[in-house]
């Protein structure tokens, strides 16, 4: 049923006193419909609607629940805040002021099978105890031993899995769909990548995204510079950085709820718990706590709904990060140890016979292609991975020191031929930007050059490079109209030993570039966004606009005569401010009797006289027994 008109205009005249970003909060929190928010009157009937009011209350635990079943009890806890505020309930000592509205749909709960006042403060079922001999203690020490175990196991598979996503969104962005979510095939990308099944890709991805280790932006799911950095850390680094971003989604009310149990050895019924905590709980509520068990379970924080000792000494303390610092030591000595060195083969794969040191397994990767990841790596080593490393700022040399301190089996004469070989031939075509007068004089962008005429012919006759439109300008020089990354993508795409030119500081563009100093072309870094709230969206922020103005009442005779008019039908008097003919103003107190023809009537309390004013000169209006 529509809110009454006394508590509308009372809750309006509330709704006044707020910032602009208090009204933003109001409507995001709330979920309200601001497209359809005209007005200060709209935004009050919108909180003050029972369906508006039971969503907020759908999404409260049960200890918030019971504190406003029962508000004339004392609470002092800091944690109903912000229900309160989303409620526009406040406090009044230790009790609790909730508005009638909140308080008509609680009392309606039992009619539509939920919880009364009465239900919703008894607290949760205790965990069982039980008094354990020797033999008992035993037999719980060894399956907690076993339980850690597999959580170990876990826990090293998604901090692999997610090095491994970041590794593919840092290369190449996953596009999002504009309901939300990666497209398909982003998904089989990361499934295959990460050696995942591909129902299980979704929540790696929330992982990631709860932890910060991706960002959104322009349609693509991306790695943030929180995630790059993660990547660089070792399996229990990464799985730190998972847990924290776990710990840190998870309600206060339910961190509390399984910190008081994860203590015990049976089994947490967190599906029974979640029900208990949430009895209002809606569909979406409902999924995102299911997610947050699947994702505890892919975690190792339980293991078939037993805690581990990750899940114990994570949820064992009021602060998440010293939480995940300890649950990460503890998982330490539980991971498989990690290795520096690796056998080199001489058919170029390189096999790593444990988990490759972080630092090593990066630069491995600029060397060699992965093939394959987990407790065991293998890597193959081909001309155009070497051409890449070299690109990366790499040498002959410095690819051969790496090998040769890392390789358990030397390093195999094939290898060594295939570095030098590729380091030769790199850079041998180079490309890069004309100058003014060049492009002036050639009617190009960019030059292409190489010592090698035979090889430069064999570029402009090549019909992977046709739409280039090179032409030959002399024997060691072609020119295209295209941009030179353009170029450069296009000759590396077929083959060709291409390399960006460096500039020598204060070389004009297109000058000969210094011998050895031919480089790939960097790929542009993604910017971080700082951290920060999420801004509003562009519909919250104009419906605080059309609010902010409506509050104004000089010139806006609609607000004027709705308000009288709401004020009429509830009999709540009203002190108006009314602007005279000499430009002078007056204060009336007046109960409405009538609103019709651009005036308004009210009888005057003071002079007991029905008194008819223009709706145009009246410059504010305030209610007096709201």
């Amino acid at each position: 049923m529509p809110a009454s008109s006394a508590a509308s205009l009372a809750l309006a005249a509330r709704l006044r006193t707020l910032d602009d970003a208090d009204l933003a909060r109001l409507i995001r929190d709330r979920a309200l419909p601001a497209a359809g928010l005209r007005d200060v009157f709209d935004l009050a009937e919108a909180l003050l609607d029972p369906a508006s009011i039971d969503r907020a209350l759908s999404a409260l635990p049960r200890p918030t629940l019971a504190a406003l079943a029962a508000p004339a009890a004392p609470h002092d806890d800091d944690a109903l805040q912000p229900a309160l505020d989303a409620l526009l309930a406040d406090r009044a000592g230790p009790e609790l002021l909730v508005p009638s509205a909140v308080a008509a749909v609680l009392a309606d709960w039992p009619a539509r099978g939920l919880p009364d006042a009465a239900a919703l403060a008894q607290g949760a079922p205790a965990p069982a105890l039980a008094v354990m001999d020797a033999a008992a203690l035993a037999a719980l020490a060894a399956e907690r031993q076993a339980i850690d175990r597999a959580a170990a196991e876990r826990a090293f598979g998604v901090a692999t899995a997610a090095a491994e996503a970041l590794r593919a969104l840092a290369a190449e962005p996953g596009r999002l769909l504009s309901r939300g979510g990666l497209a398909l095939p982003e998904l089989k990308r990361l499934a295959v990548v990460t050696g995942s099944p591909l129902d299980e890709v979704p929540a790696l991805v929330a992982l990631l995204e709860q932890a910060a280790l991706v960002t959104a932006r322009d349609g693509a799911l991306r790695a943030s510079a929180r995630g790059s950095a993660v990547v660089a850390q070792g399996p229990a680094g990464r799985w730190q950085a998972l847990a924290l971003g776990w710990r840190q989604a998870l309600p206060a009310s339910l961190a509390a709820l399984l910190a008081a149990r994860v203590a015990g050895s049976a089994a947490l019924g967190l599906p029974a718990l979640l029900d208990w905590l949430y009895p209002a709980a809606d569909a979406a509520l409902r999924e995102r706590l299911r997610l947050l068990g699947a994702l505890a379970e892919r975690l190792g924080l339980l293991v078939d709904d037993r805690a581990s000792i990750l899940g114990r000494t994570l949820l064992g303390t009021t602060e998440p990060e010293a939480g995940a610092t300890a649950a990460a030591a503890a998982l330490a000595p539980l991971l498989p140890p990690e290795v520096e060195r690796v056998y080199v083969q001489h058919d170029l794969t390189v096999v790593s016979p444990g988990p490759l040191a972080a630092a090593v397994d990066a630069r491995m990767r600029q060397l060699a292609d992965v093939e394959s990841t987990g407790l065991a790596g293998r890597y193959r080593i081909t001309a155009d991975s070497v051409a890449r490393a070299i690109a990366a700022g790499e040498s002959a040399e410095s690819l051969l020191a790496f090998i040769d301190g890392c390789s358990l089996t030397g390093v195999p004469q094939p290898l060594a031929y295939l570095i030098e070989q590729t380091a030769k031939r790199y850079g041998a075509v180079r490309v890069d930007a004309l100058d003014a007068a060049g492009q002036t004089a050639l009617g190009a962008r960019t030059a292409v050059r190489s010592a090698d005429p035979v090889l430069l012919e064999s570029i402009a006759v090549d019909r992977a490079t046709a739409l280039l439109g090179l032409r030959r300008v002399d024997e060691s020089t072609l020119v295209s109209r295209l941009a030179p990354e353009v170029v450069l993508a296009n000759l590396i795409e077929a083959r060709y030993p291409a390399a960006g030119a460096r500039q020598e500081p204060g070389a004009e563009p297109g000058a000969e570039p210094a011998a050895g100093t031919a480089v790939g072309l960097a790929a542009a870094a993604d910017p971080e966004t700082p951290p920060g709230p999420e801004p509003d969206s562009e519909a919250v922020r104009a419906a605080v606009a059309r609010i902010r103005h409506s509050m104004t009442i000089d010139g806006d005779d609609a607000g004027v005569t709705r308000q009288w008019q709401l004020a009429l039908r509830a009999k709540i008097g009203l002190r108006a401010t009314v602007r005279l003919p000499d430009g002078s103003e007056r204060v009336f107190d007046l109960e409405p009797t009538g609103v019709g023809a651009g005036r308004v009537r009210g009888r005057d309390r003071e002079a007991d006289v029905e008194r008819t004013l223009p709706v145009a000169s009246i410059t504010a209006l305030e209610p007096l027994d709201a």
